[in-house]
């Protein structure tokens, strides 16, 4: 499958913008400009286009611009050597969203795959430091812009665990019986299972590449990504729903299942949020993105568009390169930083130069 581009985005009421209509380039598009005028706000706006949520993981009402109602994104994206043009249009208000394409209505997962991204931001050593809930949030995107069925199971699993919550909390008070527990537990099982399975395999396709790309920034020890299941097989979860009912009814809450799994670094067999440099953790969170954007290409027969939020001036040489060797070999990029000269000089020659002036507007210096 060829690959895709985006061609133009519109956004209305969306962050810092009212109104922007701006028809990017093919490559790389490089935006600068200083702290404040809308730089992440954009790169937002075209991530929203590939999986319908903020990477910020905020809610959809704080997207919208102050004093307004409703936010509007549109995209036009090119295939097959720009002969197939796909649109894309997504309003939010009051709570809801609407994502029309080709001018017919969707639901949000056939959004999935269409235009795949990857982010790098200043935020991603969160990745590796932060808490569980956010690598669970990083597998939850990606697996499931890689695979809808995934995205399915995610959204019953959610479901089923709301329901058998509810149901704990009404055993406690004596409103339900304890017997009607089971068919939840035994569906929660089921697709929890199919939840975890994928996950393990999204991490093993993961790892060796991870590594490798890892030894190749200069990494003296080996990188390794283990996944951490909260359970391991499903005759092991039903035993611990069964010895653990008791802890679940007086919680209120499901104890096990992949709502509760990590996954983790490790280099030279030490933890890396604890025992590694932030140097190499930095290392090992650069050598996962760019692990995921050749599984990305492999899974989905195209190269996902690259956005990378001022993250030149954080690295090292070696690092630096292996961003490069990324970049030339990528499809569409979108790069932002304060001042050009924060860029590698070999990423200006041949780029598209926008300046964001801080009344929002683009202008191409150099196409």
């Amino acid at each position: 499958m060829p690959d895709t581009r985006l061609a133009d985005i519109q956004l209305i009421n969306f962050r810092s913008y009212r109104r922007l209509l701006w028809h990017c380039e093919p490559g790389l598009n490089i935006i600068y400009g200083p702290n404040g005028v809308g730089k992440t706000n954009l790169l937002e706006a075209i991530a929203y286009l590939s999986f319908a949520r903020s990477f910020r993981q905020q809610q959809d009402r704080f997207l919208v611009t102050w004093e307004d109602s409703f936010f509007q994104i549109s995209g036009c994206c090119l295939y097959n050597l720009e002969k197939i043009k796909v649109d894309i249009n997504i309003i939010y208000r009051d709570g809801h969203k609407e994502l029309t394409i080709n001018g017919q209505t969707n639901r949000l997962i056939d959004l999935l795959g269409i235009f795949p991204v990857i982010y790098f931001g200043p935020d991603d050593l969160l990745l590796l430091k932060g808490a569980p809930v956010l690598r669970r949030q990083f597998l939850d995107r990606e697996i499931s812009t890689l695979d809808r069925i995934y995205c399915r199971n995610l959204q019953l699993y959610r479901r089923l665990l709301l329901q058998r919550n509810r149901l704990l909390r009404a055993v406690k008070d004596e409103r339900a019986k304890l017997q009607e527990l089971e068919p939840w537990t035994l569906q929660l099982i089921n697709i929890g299972t199919a939840i975890i399975q994928q996950r393990h395999a999204f991490i093993n396709s993961l790892a060796t590449l991870a590594a490798d790309i890892y030894k190749k920034m200069g990494g003296r020890e080996d990188l390794a990504l283990v996944y951490r299941p909260n359970v391991g097989s499903m005759d092991e979860w039903m035993a611990k729903f069964k010895s653990g009912r008791e802890r679940e009814i007086q919680a209120g809450l499901s104890l096990w299942g992949p709502h509760r799994d990590d996954f983790s670094f490790s280099i030279g067999n030490r933890d890396a949020r604890y025992f590694a440099s932030q140097g190499q953790q930095r290392a090992a969170v650069l050598a996962l993105k760019i692990a995921e954007t050749m599984v990305f290409f492999e899974v989905l027969g195209k190269k996902p568009a690259l956005l990378m939020d001022d993250v030149f001036s954080e690295l090292d040489l070696r690092r630096r390169e292996a961003l490069l060797e990324l970049l030339f070999s990528s499809g569409q990029s979108f790069i932002t930083t304060t001042e050009l000269s924060n860029l590698p000089s070999v990423l200006l020659d041949g780029a598209a130069i926008w300046q964001l002036n801080s009344d929002g507007r683009l202008i191409l210096e150099q196409k």
